[in-house]
């Protein structure tokens, strides 16, 4: 297991690989962009970049429902020639304008339009690799032997998705399709099936070479790589699709109601309900966790970290007796009239609620278990572990005897008896320390939202809202900012690098100040996953305010002693 040293404190960003930018990158981001932001990283003495999954996204375009646990996203492949094997000038030139280019280029990731142009070219470039007699057609029948435990059920079920015009949902496709066996008994003579699987396998292989590249640039500058694998994953997934024996389809995981999400009548009333299938624990020992354990080694691969998404599933997951496209049904509803809707069933946590304490140490007993295995798995990788929400007291006491990192949020975090921030020196050594994830506001709303509250109906609570956050501050808390000024930004840098936490990371929209948001859980919205930065990280640096931020987030860094070269975990 690879340790994480709680002295050798560390600075980074959170920047989502969709919202970075680079001239010629077909409207989204991709795996050149990151190598321009580890650049950006290096020259700034940041030493991780964290970013969001990189696995191929459904039709929901969501990170965290991807089609496999293990598949590469093809949007985030670089259409370079010389790093695509078979792509020419010519035909680039073919299938892509200066008008489209610009485009695709404008405002937020348009999902469809660059998928199918992305996927055309990748087709057009697997034909002129066929044809040819390259070296590397080696190193790809290398890959097929050496991924062949995934990437065939995969490619096969990626090729189902496009003979079912798109349509992801396997439980609803015919029978002959219905299983791994059955399809390949279908799939016997029909060349189109059999090409489509080798295409999808190529473009993996394609993915991997250029995330292998994105690693080793990373190594030669010695920026670390946080990858993110989420607890959950999509149940109309190939995973899900070849092996639903690992799985219970029965149930819909997701989160219990809480105070800080409430997007909607439903998430206020129900919770969170992410859609995700439950694990069949027991299966999964009786294969020895391989399918985590797999899917672990995998990203360890490309990343020095790893953030688990939600770990608290590892111990228990609230898990909901229907699919989120039912979520309608029960709004405004009893929980007597949601019953008569379910045969008498409700949302619960599984394998077991946390009372009587002899369940919730059944709970902790699994989780410490499973987090074990997950060590072990990547044992020259760090692992962080997403511990926000409804937290069992059990939780951080277990991540702490097994040397993980959780999270620490400063907003959050507070002493009860007078609702006061607790100060940045009682944080903890082993955390990552951070105002906030892809799902929270950006500081500059945040505090918008306390100034409008300062001087609303409520004022006189939100006066004192804000008369915290100054004192968590150290500014004087009788003459507040009445508006998100550069100095109150430039202090909110410097205490979270001056944290006492191992690592401590700012989101991309707070490091320039912005209220650009990434995701806003609950809505079904076009606009979650798909905002993009305006300019390309060099453009920020040439710009006087944003060169201004940089320069902040610089001089805190060194002020704190967050920066060593080459700290990576080994």
């Amino acid at each position: 297991m690879a340790q994480i040293n709680v002295n050798n404190r560390s600075a980074g960003l959170l920047v989502p690989v969709f919202a970075l930018r680079r001239h010629g990158d077909f409207g989204i981001g991709d795996t050149l962009c990151v190598e321009d932001a580890i650049d950006f990283f290096a020259r700034h003495k940041l030493s991780v970049l964290q970013i969001l999954p990189i696995n191929e996204t459904g039709g929901d375009n969501s990170p965290y429902g991807a089609l496999s646990s293990i598949a590469l996203d093809p949007l985030y492949v670089s259409l370079v020639p010389g790093l695509v094997p078979g792509l020419t000038l010519e035909t680039l030139e073919l299938h892509v304008t200066v008008s489209l280019m610009e485009e695709l280029e404008q405002g937020p990731v348009k999902y469809a339009l660059v998928r199918k142009l992305k996927l055309q070219l990748l087709q057009d470039s697997f034909a002129a690799f066929e044809s040819g007699s390259s070296d590397s057609k080696k190193e790809f029948d290398l890959f097929l032997a050496q991924q062949k435990e995934w990437l065939d059920d995969y490619a096969l079920f990626r090729s189902l998705v496009d003979n079912f015009d798109g349509n992801t949902c396997w439980t609803n496709w015919p029978a002959e399709q219905s299983t791994p066996a059955k399809a390949r008994a279908w799939a016997e003579g029909r060349s189109g099936i059999a090409s489509a699987v080798r295409f999808y396998s190529y473009v993996q292989w394609v993915a991997f070479m250029q995330w292998g590249r994105v690693r080793a640039h990373a190594d030669k500058c010695g920026v670390g790589l946080m990858g993110d694998i989420p607890f959950g994953i999509s149940r109309y997934s190939a995973d899900v699709w070849s092996n639903p024996q690992l799985f219970d389809l029965k149930w819909s995981g997701g989160a219990p109601p809480e105070k800080f999400f409430q997007s909607d009548a439903f998430t206020a009333e129900w919770g969170q309900n992410w859609g995700i299938p439950i694990y069949n624990w027991p299966a999964h020992e009786k294969t020895k966790y391989a399918f985590w354990q797999h899917r672990v080694k995998q990203v360890a691969a490309i990343f020095h970290y790893f953030r688990i998404d939600h770990v608290l599933g590892f111990f228990r997951v609230y898990s909901f007796p229907w699919i989120p496209e039912r979520n309608f049904e029960f709004v405004g509803l009893t929980k007597e009239e949601a019953k008569k809707l379910t045969g008498g069933l409700l949302p619960k946590f599984i394998s077991q609620p946390d009372e009587p304490e002899k369940n919730a140490k059944l709970n902790l007993a699994q989780g410490e278990l499973l987090l074990r295995m997950i060590q072990s798995a990547a044992p020259d990788c760090g692992v962080v572990a997403e511990d926000l929400g409804m937290v069992p007291d059990y939780v951080r006491p277990c991540l702490r005897k097994l040397e993980i990192p959780g999270f620490t949020i400063p907003i959050f975090e507070r002493v009860e008896k007078d609702r006061s921030f607790k100060t940045k020196e009682s944080q903890p050594k082993l955390a990552l320390v951070t105002y906030g994830t892809h799902d929270h506001q950006p500081i500059r709303s945040f505090y918008e939202g306390l100034c409008r509250w300062w001087h609303g109906e409520d004022g006189h609570e939100g006066w004192l809202e804000v008369q915290r956050l100054m004192k968590f501050l150290g500014l004087p808390i009788d003459s507040p900012p009445e508006k998100f000024t550069p100095e109150l930004h430039k202090r909110m840098i410097e205490v979270l690098m001056d944290s006492p936490s191992w690592l401590a990371i700012l989101l991309i929209s707070d490091l320039f100040g912005n209220t650009q948001r990434f995701n806003e859980p609950g809505i079904g919205s076009d606009s979650n996953w798909s905002q993009r930065l305006d300019r390309t990280l060099a453009e920020y640096e040439k710009d006087p305010d944003s060169a201004r931020c940089i320069a902040w987030l610089e001089q805190a860094v060194v002020k704190s002693n967050r920066y060593a070269a080459k700290s990576l975990a080994k």
